[in-house]
């Protein structure tokens, strides 16, 4: 059992001293000091509502809250959560509870602070006191706080919108802070507050007791489950001088029973604007990976867990991806997408603290979702799984990270409910900058269906910048037998050299292209066959070509590194593509800013 006989203002940032202004926070007169009128509250910690020690909206001209007399009550609420049940204990509705924008949701998830869920139960005993009550339509947003959104909305990039927007909401210590919510209704009072389990817990014996003992000593001996709290009085009077006090000396805020959103204050300009900017929070990328869906589909969606962070995916396969599941930082664990198919082996990838994906290859085969690859913003690749048959997809979004996923299912004629698709769904406010977020892949050349064992020269680039090709080996006869690029990084002053894994065979003489100092490869050209590549030749951005590596059968192809802003030439970093035993069977090109 926890006895709290302070207030709930005492566990905040101090109030200041109260406005002077006659549309300020006593509007209309004899209103209590320090109930919180008219400021805002976070309501993003799980442990309870935490007020704003700033005003953040006025009364219009010509406008005061009504004020009527309560007498004294009592009502139980049930709570689903421990977050409501924490609210609800300090005196806040249900209706007041639910009243969540998109813009506080997101700041709740992103605290990642378990929730767990269940059936709580809080008596709130009031005794006689006051309603004030004001319309939405009768206040006015103080200036600072449409100056602050108005300067959030004019940073220069989507990242630092949404990171000022946040801390207007936000960080309730501060001159810009105003909180996520507003109370249009407020009680004021003397009220005693218990939380438990089970009903029983809050309707306690000691409560009816014909005695003089005090309140504070009536409810010291109650039940380690139940939690208590006593605002507004002195805890030392007995149970009926409480009941029938009047004096208002020690009255606070007893209850919030309405609320808004803050930004429900803002003029409908700045409004739409906010509405604009979240609306570009989340991508689905790649953008056709779902499709059409019919009767035949059932689909599964993530968006509920989108402003959450992944800690862990797990992932069933075998020739097909077959089951996707995710957990959260706080917990959390999504629906199963797909999960009926009973061939495959299941696999867990786990995120570092901090670590995200950023980046997610994906190949379909016909109809069917075959394999999957994940890379993290550390650089860090996942076990390529599944197969990899057809082309494959890279699904990334600029400055996103993975959230979830978007996918449908429908039967298969062996193997039940299988992938048909899948989006990855990406989140655009976390983090500043994604690594290797510039880098430009080409278009994939060479084997489109069966042959051939998947690779990722990303394994050993990860997210380096200064790394950079020094030469490239090639085996070749009358195709491209084997190929394997070497690397050349400076770290702490010193040269470091390392090389990627041969892919491809052993067969055919090897041939060395060596790059100089400064000297980058820019552009590729050679011909494929349909499940083979028969020739490579590498030009540089200093005007040199490779020899013409292979022979000379099957179709022609050329790859051109990309343009930056002013116009130089990207450079050519590594390489992902299939091999057997015997060639490399497709390949693809990944540029990166000098």
């Amino acid at each position: 059992m926890s006895l709290n006989t302070n207030s709930h203002t005492s566990n905040n940032a101090p109030l200041p001293p109260e406005p002077q202004s006659n549309h300020g926070e006593n509007s209309g007169g004899g209103l209590p000091r320090n109930i919180g009128w008219l400021r805002g509250f976070r309501i993003d910690d799980i442990r309870g509502p935490k007020i704003s020690p700033h005003q953040i909206a006025t009364c219009v001209e010509g406008k005061n809250p009504s004020i009527e007399e309560e007498n004294l009550s009592t009502e139980i609420i049930a709570t689903t959560s421990l977050r409501q049940a924490n609210c609800a204990h300090h005196g806040w509705s249900i209706d007041a509870i639910t009243t969540v924008c998109p813009w506080a949701a997101s700041r709740v998830a992103a605290r990642n602070q378990h929730n767990p869920e269940g059936t709580w139960y809080t008596r709130l005993i009031k005794t006689k006191g006051l309603k004030i009550e004001v319309f939405l339509e009768d206040l006015t947003p103080v200036p600072l706080f449409e100056a602050a959104v108005e300067e959030a909305l004019n940073q220069p990039t989507l990242f630092d919108k949404f990171q000022a927007i946040y801390r207007v909401l936000d960080r309730c210590w501060s001159n810009t802070a105003r909180g996520d919510v507003v109370p249009l209704e407020i009680e004021v009072g003397s009220s005693i507050a218990l939380t438990g389990d089970r009903v029983i817990c809050v309707q306690p014996p000691e409560l009816s007791e014909h005695n003089g003992r005090n309140v504070a000593a009536r409810l010291s001996s109650l039940a380690h489950a139940t939690a208590v709290t006593i605002i507004g009085t002195n805890a030392n009077m007995t149970f009926d001088q409480w009941a029938a006090q009047s004096r208002t000396e020690h009255w606070e805020r007893i209850a919030v029973n309405r609320v808004v959103p803050t930004i429900a204050l803002l003029s409908s300009r700045l409004q739409a604007r906010l509405s604009a900017l979240y609306a570009q929070r989340l991508s689905y990328v790649p953008l056709d990976g779902i499709g059409a869906i019919d009767h035949r589909h059932r689909t599964y969606d993530d968006n509920q867990h989108a402003s959450r962070t992944i800690s862990s995916i797990k992932i069933r396969s075998s020739n097909y991806i077959e089951l996707l599941s995710i957990t959260y930082s706080d917990g959390t664990t999504s629906s199963k997408h797909g999960g009926n198919g009973h061939v495959g082996i299941e696999y867990e990838f786990k995120l570092a603290a901090g670590e995200h994906i950023s980046e997610m290859l994906i190949w379909v085969e016909g109809d069917w979702l075959v394999g999957l690859q994940f890379i993290t913003t550390t650089g860090r690749c996942s076990p390529q799984y599944g197969v990899h048959f057809g082309v494959p997809t890279v699904a990334r979004c600029k400055g996103g990270i993975l959230v979830g996923f978007l996918s449908h299912t429908r039967l298969h004629p062996s193997h039940k409910e299988m992938f048909g698709g899948v989006q990855g769904i990406w989140r655009r406010d976390l983090i500043s900058r994604v690594p290797k977020d510039d880098d430009v892949h080409s278009e994939y050349f060479g084997d489109k269906n069966q042959n051939g064992t998947v690779f990722n020269d990303r394994v050993l680039v990860g997210n380096s910048t200064s790394i950079s090709i020094s030469s490239v080996d090639i085996w070749s006869g009358e195709c491209i037998d084997g190929i394997q690029f070497t690397y050349t990084d400076t770290i702490d002053g010193c040269e470091h050299k390392s090389s990627t894994t041969r892919r491809g065979g052993p067969g055919g003489p090897c041939h060395r292209f060596t790059l100089e100092d400064g000297e980058h490869i820019v552009t590729i050209s050679g011909r494929h066959e349909v499940s083979r590549i028969t020739q490579l030749c590498f030009g540089t951005n200093r005007g040199r070509t490779s020899e013409v590596f292979g022979g000379g059968r099957g179709q022609t192809f050329s790859s051109l590194a990309p343009r930056d802003s002013d116009g130089n030439y990207f450079r050519l970093h590594y390489i992902c593509g299939k091999s057997n035993e015997a060639s490399i069977t497709g390949i693809m090109f990944v540029w990166t800013p000098c």
